[in-house]
């Protein structure tokens, strides 16, 4: 099957009138954060969700995607690929007091003056937060070996110096 692109905004009341489908692609040169929040590699993300209405009359928009991106080994310092998956549970709202009535299991997404969403920021903020804060190679992909790191040690060699305070505790006296 081919990948076509996804449209950047959608509204979503009509996509669940219709219980539409979507399967495709977002381009990288759309996601300008991401690629900020990676080592500047980000392959298009392949993304799937549908438009529907739950039990409640609730619109839902609910998916998953995948993409690769580069990051920097935080062990080793060097940079390297990681297939990053996320997947979302939307219901569009217009108010804050509607945020509060949603179930939990939806995340509210604010529609703008037309009723629209624009569904490639929200995948884009999913992939951004889904970045590991310490992202590192497997141990035995990373050219530092466990054994080369030290935390936590203490160098004996190193003099203790007089205590800057010491003078104080003498006034003190």
């Amino acid at each position: 099957m081919q990948l076509v692109k996804i449209p950047l905004t959608i509204d979503p009341k009509k996509a669940a009138k219709m219980r539409s489908e979507y399967f495709g692609k977002i381009e990288s040169a759309n996601l300008p954060r991401l690629l900020d929040a990676s080592a500047g590699f980000c392959s298009d993300i392949q993304v799937q969700f549908s438009c529907d209405t739950d039990e409640q009359g609730i619109v839902t928009v609910t998916g998953h995607s995948q993409a690769e991106v580069s990051l920097i080994c935080q062990r080793c310092m060097e940079e390297f690929n990681i297939t990053l998956q996320v997947e979302f549970c939307y219901s569009p709202v217009t108010d804050q007091s509607q945020e509060s009535e949603l179930p939990d299991v939806y995340d509210p997404v604010e529609v703008d003056e037309h009723g629209h969403i624009e569904i490639a920021k929200l995948i884009e903020d999913e992939f951004i937060v889904s970045i590991p804060f310490f992202p590192m190679h497997a141990v035995e992909d990373c050219s530092v070996k466990e054994q080369d790191v030290t935390v936590g040690e203490i160098d004996d060699t190193i003099e203790e110096r007089p205590n800057p305070f010491a003078v104080l505790q003498k006034l003190k006296k």
